[in-house]
């Protein structure tokens, strides 16, 4: 800075130059006439090495005459200007003052001295003058410069005097990057009639307008990008926040807090307009199934898929919530006079009680559909809600008809499954479930080889609970793999005390034998009560090949690598497939009681029994027939050399501590009379053939 020069620090530098030396002389003379002495003097007359000495620096002011021969001052100075040099430059001129003096300052020139008026105390005061007014025009540059933002002076006639690197940097690239004067004025006026906010580029920017003394204006451009991206993340994570506080953020389905208000809303409406309208309470079954087996992941899955189609279904004003889980509610408007289930949930029915493919696993499931109706069922949201579930767990219990409107009888029944269930599960915990023992027989050695462990259960209050009524209970609220484990691990615990030629049966639900830790719970089991794993068998019925194969099929061999028995049960009813014995060998196959109890009085059972029986014969299977009670079941199972059978006729389900006396009287004896006299026929027919 000029400052410590201008106060006596050190003396200034002045270029005086003129193509005169006369001139040159007479003006370094006056200039060692100046008070304090304090500049120092260099001269050039001519122009061109005058340049070359302001380009190399050390000069702080320019005394430069007006005319050099065929260079003026004012093109010396324009030349200056246009290199950056922003010395003072002080014109001399022998004219008289007038136009040239404003040519002279509009050129860039600081002062303007006329030689008749020259004199030492003119000359001191235009070099004091013209290098504080550089010195602060530096300063202003400097800090035009250095703001955060675009500034631009404009002079009355709308034109732009002033402006620093970043108004010329956004004029420049608004005019695709030409960068001229022409562009920055033209950019300059569009500046002034452009509203507050301007978006150019990408960036948006905030204009503040000022006046100045002269009639100009001062157009100051902030660059707001990143204030207004911040709003607008700001408003985003509002909304957001907004759509989380009413949409479930796993399915974008309204959520329990939205549909609380729409149902209110739809109780109001109805009531003012004379209205009725249907409530819908929805479960997926085997949601927990799928949960269990297959992880959360896949049950997320599932319920995007489902919550996608139940979406789909809507129509007109329909309106589907999902409340948690795999619970989810919707309203439907009644058209009056209708008696009809709501078509919505006739839609949905159709809709998801189809196979649905989530990741690699395909998954069977379904909906069950409980309904009420406003006002004949409530009047208020918690009224209809009740009244909607229990309809849907009396839809839940029907294997068929997953559609059910609400009734007064079906509060009863339903209102007291739940509290089965409740008690079910306090029996479950506190381990108050009892195993009996049903025998099997061998027919060749005619004598009891084994029992098949059944859960039973005996209430305190409501007396024996038949397991029709609490197994699937069990299935339905989950407790099945928390009763089979405690049921298997009873009937270990009591066989283990048996003689080591009896084999306990025990049945594994299809949620058990889908479980990935079902092999190691078997083996953990058998450690624990010390059984052999010859003495175990499991019974499993087809349906858990039904949904996965190869995870079920993976279980089972798991099973039976550990030594232990696995016996298709129910053969013959349901699912049965011919494929299912290729997929897995079994060990036994049991005889669905549905046909024995039906041999000798319907042709069509006897065919079917007698296939049966010789398939497994020509398989290497043995096989079991269940629900055997009376002696022409028992002449037919021999005459067709059925290995094995279960039923009344042998035994009735006992408890642990009866079955030693159950063994010293059992009915085998007549048995392998009967085998003895069949041995015997077969050996004359033998004979006979010969």
């Amino acid at each position: 800075m000029l400052w410590g020069k201008l106060v006596g620090t050190d003396k200034i530098q002045i270029l005086v130059v003129d193509d005169d030396e006369d001139d040159i002389y007479l003006i370094c003379d006056t200039i060692s006439e100046c008070p304090g002495n304090s500049y120092s003097v260099r001269t050039s007359n001519k122009p061109p090495e005058a340049a070359e000495i302001l380009r190399q620096g050390g000069v702080d002011v320019v005394l430069c005459d007006y005319v050099m021969g065929s260079v003026t001052g004012i093109d010396f100075i324009t030349a200056a200007r246009a290199e950056g040099i922003d010395v003072p430059i002080i014109l001399l001129t022998g004219m008289a003052a007038g136009s040239a003096d404003q040519a002279a300052l509009e050129a860039g020139a600081s002062d303007f001295i006329s030689k008749t008026n020259m004199t030492s105390e003119v000359i001191d005061r235009a070099i004091r003058y013209s290098i504080a007014n550089t010195e602060r025009h530096r300063l202003f540059q400097t800090v035009l410069n250095n703001v955060n933002a675009a500034v631009a002076l404009i002079d009355r006639d709308q034109q732009p005097t002033l402006w620093n690197p970043e108004f010329g940097e956004l004029a420049k690239n608004h005019a695709n990057d030409s960068g001229c004067e022409a562009d920055i004025e033209a950019f300059a006026g569009e500046m002034l009639a452009a509203k507050r906010t301007i978006s150019i580029g990408g960036r948006v920017l905030d204009k503040n307008v000022s006046n100045t003394p002269d009639n100009g204006v001062v157009i100051i451009l902030h660059d707001v990008t990143e204030h207004v991206e911040a709003l607008r993340e700001r408003e985003k994570a509002e909304n957001r926040a907004a759509h989380l506080a009413m949409n479930c953020s796993l399915t974008s389905l309204p959520n329990r807090n939205a549909f609380s208000e729409r149902i209110n809303s739809e109780i109001a409406d109805a009531k003012s307009q004379g209205r009725e309208f249907y409530l819908l309470n929805l479960d997926l079954n085997k949601f927990k199934e799928v949960n269990d087996i297959y992880g959360h992941n896949k049950g997320d899955l599932l319920l995007i898929e489902v919550a996608q189609r139940l979406s789909d279904c809507c129509q007109g004003d329909d309106y589907i919530a999902r409340l948690g889980g795999d619970e989810f509610m919707a309203i439907q408007t009644k058209p009056p006079g209708s008696t009809d289930l709501p078509s919505l949930a006739k839609r949905i029915g159709l809709s998801v009680d189809t196979s649905i493919q989530v990741d690699d696993i395909l998954v069977r499931t379904g909906v069950s559909i409980g309904v009420a109706v406003f006002p004949h069922h409530g009047e208020t949201a918690e009224e209809l809600m009740s009244k909607a579930d229990i309809a849907m767990y009396r839809a839940k219990a029907d294997p068929i008809n997953r559609i059910y409107a609400y009734d007064e009888e079906m509060d009863r029944n339903v209102r007291e499954t739940m509290k089965i269930g409740q008690e079910l599960r306090k029996a479950v915990e506190n381990g108050c479930i009892d195993v009996y023992f049903q025998p099997q027989a061998d027919f060749e050695r005619g004598e009891t080889i084994g029992f098949e462990a059944l859960a039973r259960w005996n209430h305190p209050e409501l007396g024996p609970i038949p397991p029709s009524t609490f197994i699937p209970i069990a299935e339905e609220n989950g407790l099945i793999t928390e009763l089979g484990e405690l049921a298997l691990t009873r009937a270990c615990e009591i066989a283990a005390g048996w003689d080591n030629s009896l084999s306990v049966a025990v049945n594994i639900s299809p949620v058990q034998i889908r479980h990935v830790d079902l092999p190691a719970l078997v083996h953990s089991v058998l450690l624990k009560t010390g059984l052999p794993p010859s003495r175990l068998e499991l019974e499993v019925t087809e349906s858990v090949l039904i949904d996965d194969e190869s995870r079920a099929l993976h279980a089972l061999r798991g099973i039976k690598n550990l030594g232990v028995s696995i016996a298709l049960d129910d053969f013959g009813t349901g699912y049965s497939s011919l494929s299912t014995l290729i997929s897995f060998p079994f060990d036994k196959i049991k005889v669905d009681r549905s046909f024995v109890e039906q041999l000798g009085h319907n042709h069509q059972a006897d065919v079917i029994i007698r296939a049966i029986i010789g398939m497994a014969h020509q398989l290497g299977f043995k096989i079991i027939a269940e629900g055997v009670e009376n002696r022409e079941q028992i002449e037919f199972l021999l005459r067709e050399r059925c290995h094995e059978m279960q039923g009344f006729f042998i035994g009735r389900p006992v408890p642990a501590d009866n079955i030693s006396e159950y063994l010293a009287s059992s009915k085998t004896s007549g048995i392998r009379q009967q085998s003895i006299v069949r041995n015997e026929n077969d050996e004359i027919n033998k004979r006979r053939a010969v």
